[in-house]
């Protein structure tokens, strides 16, 4: 009778377990389901296989986002997810939870990188908006530009990219569509095109909206796209940036920031025989610390490296720094 009762209590605890969270990321914190809006294709056998067969990949499965409550609270893991990839192979080396829901932050603006490159010419002019330079969020990152400045989309480019300004994604994002309404369509178009499947986009800059989702894998997808672009390359790479630009009254003004990558200014070194091209930092109170970098090994092999929804700096950058790590053990054999 007591075997029988403990094999009963057993069940119920695993199921419990499963209805709670994922199996993945067990916390103490409540979460919310949410469906995943890519399409219902069966799983391939072998999930390590390369992008192309991979990429197209749908998960019709209830999966765990942390409601905003809990926003405050100790994130479960030191991290979320990670993923290491060989470009020049299109291989994934290393993975965790790569397919699951996370928050993406400021990776968010690499989609509005993406579908500026794609439609703009870098010197176009720009004139500031209000909604622009009224973003109204408290504690977000903005570059400082007011309603009526002057710039070019270079410019811009280059403040949502190395300083993660939140106004110069709304004033891409207005300047590409017309509107930010229409430009997230168009977001959610090229994800689906990049069968970035499980992606959802509601705002260009990524600040935390329970209906904008992603996951690890699909950003990859997003920032592999982007390297096909030297002008990306070549912004993500800067430590700093300088902008001059004129204000409404078409005064000269000039503002320069610091790259937010915390390799990139230096605050944490970087493994040896690495030479790190740039990347895109994300930080909110939903995704945690986020980071994807581009970069090289001594041998000059490109790679991909991610790290979402870390708890803090150093478990972002120490995780990214052992994954960097691997590849340099792998070549030094």
């Amino acid at each position: 009778m007591k075997r029988r009762k403990r094999i009963a209590g057993t069940i119920l605890l695993l199921f419990a377990l499963f209805c709670t969270g994922c199996n993945k990321q067990q916390a103490e914190s409540t979460f919310l389901p949410f469906a995943f809006a890519g399409a219902d294709l069966p799983e391939p056998a072998n999930s390590k296989i390369s992008r192309n067969t991979d990429f197209l990949r749908g998960r019709a499965a209830e999966v765990c986002i942390p409601s905003v409550k809990d926003a405050g609270q100790a994130l479960p893991k030191d991290y979320g997810a990670y993923g290491l990839y060989n470009v020049a192979e299109n291989k994934v080396l290393e993975e965790y939870c790569i397919q699951e829901k996370i928050f993406p932050a400021s990776t968010t603006k690499l989609m509005t990188a993406l579908l500026t490159y794609k439609r703009c010419n870098l010197d176009e002019p720009v004139t500031i908006s209000y909604s622009a330079s009224h973003l109204g969020v408290e504690g977000a990152t903005l570059f400082g530009f007011s309603e009526g400045d002057k710039t070019t989309v270079r410019d811009l480019l280059s403040a949502m990219l190395v300083f993660s300004g939140n106004d110069a994604a709304i004033a891409l994002a207005e300047h590409v569509a017309g509107s930010v309404e229409s430009f997230i369509e168009l977001m959610n178009e090229e994800a689906g095109r990049l069968g970035a499947v499980d992606t959802h986009f509601v705002n260009p800059h990524g600040l935390d909206d329970m209906e904008q989702y992603t996951t690890a894998y699909d950003i990859y997808l997003i920032f592999n796209e982007l390297l096909s672009y030297p002008e990306f390359v070549s912004t993500i790479s800067m430590s700093s940036c300088t902008i001059v630009y004129k204000d409404a009254k078409g005064n000269q003004k000039e503002t320069t920031w610091y790259n937010t990558s915390h390799f990139q200014n230096n605050t944490y070194p970087l493994p040896k025989g690495i030479e790190l091209i740039g990347g895109k930092t994300g930080t909110t109170p939903l995704a945690g610390f986020c980071n994807i970098i581009y970069f090289k090994d001594q041998n000059g092999t490109p790679y991909i490296v991610e790290v979402f929804r870390a708890s803090s700096y150093d478990n972002l950058y120490g995780k990214l720094s052992e994954l960097m790590e691997s590849v340099t053990i792998q070549t030094d054999k």
